[in-house]
């Protein structure tokens, strides 16, 4: 609403309004108002006039409130004040001057007698809706819509939506597309479900899902359309922001690994070269002290070696490099082999290193499913430190479970996630530090993975772990009744 320059509101005018009617300035002071304006603050009429907003008693401080709103926003606002046992539907609409700035705000009032229609039930409903709602007749004129249509099409009030036409809120070429939607529902009488479309709007550009379905009268003729919409612009800023980010890592992380599976050779070169200068110098030296020192080059050179072989392995497999080669696998032979290989090592820390003998087959690959047992072994080997290590075979429906069990430090059930992540140590309090990189359950993590197998772990501190990798079974499990040497060093198999 715009007032003239000195333009005041008639006393002839003001006696003829039967309704609560207020002019106020900027700041909430009383230019005019009609005699029931008083009702709003349960005061004598004669009372208001000149006084400031927040002086009087009533609704008051919720009008302050709303015209200071009003003004900032340069938007009507709504509320409602309760004065005792009276209910007053109030809008305060900014006042413009001539010069176009706002120069206070206009505040009229209309008493609630009485419970609401059944059309201010419906709005009430719809204005609660999390969702925007709008209807159009034949021609593609809006006749309703709800609070949060106005919102997102830059609206002041529900009120100012009957009447607007596409052209009045967003750019021709999208009215257009969607007035040949609204024929086409129309015409059809078929619904359009979850269309998603870039719109401009008059207050920007929006990502718009909707709903369309014909709007029926009473006899079941199509006399419009009737959308649900939902602003999807955030999400959609999100989920794009989230597919970035996404294919930036996975550039990074292909770089790295692509870089590691070139340069193998290269960065194997300088390790191999410094383990053969160590063996030379071991010849040359004859002082004790010298030796040691030759020694721990050495055993540098072989862990080093050893991190850089886990890490190329690694990066291979998340290069895509390694390809299975699945067939049935003798897990017998398989296990015989580890035995033989890790039997001195269990016995040089005095453990007790057994595994059950088995004929049972499965579905794998067995260069790369003994790479798997390898790393569960000499992590239990590692981290236990008496008692005993053992690996056996249970068959389990058509499935095997090839364990590997220790009673070794254990590992907290809130780590279990965690175990599976590169450079990952176990560690616990009465357990020092030890030798190892933290990649060996990664791999094992990725080759059961590419192999089709699962893995399960159980454990308890203090008392062990067991590792359980679930594969195929091939053929049925034949277990030997005898004790069988498998290895001429001290690893043994026993019945189970």
């Amino acid at each position: 609403m715009t007032v003239g320059a000195g333009g005041k509101f008639p006393a002839f005018v003001l006696g003829m309004i039967r309704y609560p009617l207020l002019v106020v300035d900027r700041d909430g002071r009383v230019e005019a108002a009609s005699r029931a304006a008083g009702d709003l603050f349960d005061a004598p009429p004669e009372t208001v006039q000149g006084r400031h907003l927040r002086e009087m008693g009533g609704g008051a401080a919720l009008l302050q409130d709303a015209v200071a709103s009003a003004v900032g926003s340069e938007q009507p606002v709504e509320l409602v004040i309760r004065i005792r046992d009276r209910r007053f539907d109030i809008v305060v609409e900014p006042l413009r001057a001539d010069a176009g700035g706002v120069s206070g705000a206009l505040i009229h009032a209309t008493e609630d007698h009485g419970p609401p229609t059944d059309g201010d039930m419906l709005s009430l409903v719809l204005d609660q809706l999390p969702c925007a709602v709008y209807w159009k007749d034949r021609r593609s004129r809006y006749l309703g819509g709800n609070r949060l249509f106005a919102e997102v099409v830059g609206l002041g009030s529900p009120r100012a939506v009957p009447g607007i036409t596409d052209d009045d809120i967003m750019a021709s070429l999208d009215a257009e597309i969607v007035r040949r939607e609204d024929e086409q529902v129309m015409r059809t009488g078929e619904s359009l479900v979850s269309i998603e479309q870039e719109l401009e709007l008059s207050v920007g550009g929006r990502s718009i899902e909707k709903l369309k379905v014909p709007l029926r009268a009473a006899d079941g003729g199509i006399i419009g359309i009737l959308c649900i919409a939902q602003d999807v612009t955030q999400r959609k800023k999100a989920e794009q922001k989230l597919i970035t980010d996404k294919l930036a890592a996975e550039q990074a992380s292909r770089a790295k690994t692509s870089f590691l599976a070139a340069a193998s050779h290269d960065l194997r070169q300088p390790i191999q070269a410094l383990a053969l200068f160590a063996k030379l110098l071991e010849k040359r030296v004859t002082e004790q002290a010298s030796k040691n020192l030759v020694g721990l080059i050495q055993q540098s050179a072989r862990s080093l070696s050893d991190l850089l072989e886990a890490v190329i392995h690694l990066s291979r497999l998340e290069a895509g490099e390694v390809e299975p080669n699945i067939g049935p696998t003798l897990l017998g032979e398989l296990v015989e082999r580890l035995v033989g290989e890790f039997s001195h090592q269990a016995v040089g820390k005095g453990l007790d290193f057994r595994a059950v003998n088995t004929d049972m087959e499965v579905q794998s690959d067995p260069l790369l499913l003994e790479r798997i047992l390898r790393n569960l072994i000499s992590n239990a080997i590692r981290y236990t430190e008496r008692g005993r290590v053992l690996v056996g075979c249970r068959r389990r429906g058509d499935r095997v479970s090839i364990e590997v069990w220790d009673t070794g430090i254990g590992i907290p059930k809130d780590q279990f996630g965690e175990i599976f992540r590169e450079f990952h140590r176990s560690r616990s309090k009465n357990h020092k530090a030890v030798d190892g990189f933290g990649i060996g359950l990664a791999v094992v993590d990725r080759l059961t993975n590419l192999l089709g197998h699962r893995i399960e772990v159980s454990s308890v501190p203090g008392k062990g772990s067991v590792f359980r990798i679930q594969a195929e079974a091939a053929s049925a499990c034949l277990f030997h009744k005898s004790p069988v040497e498998m290895s001429p060093i001290q690893g043994k198999h026993t019945d189970a």
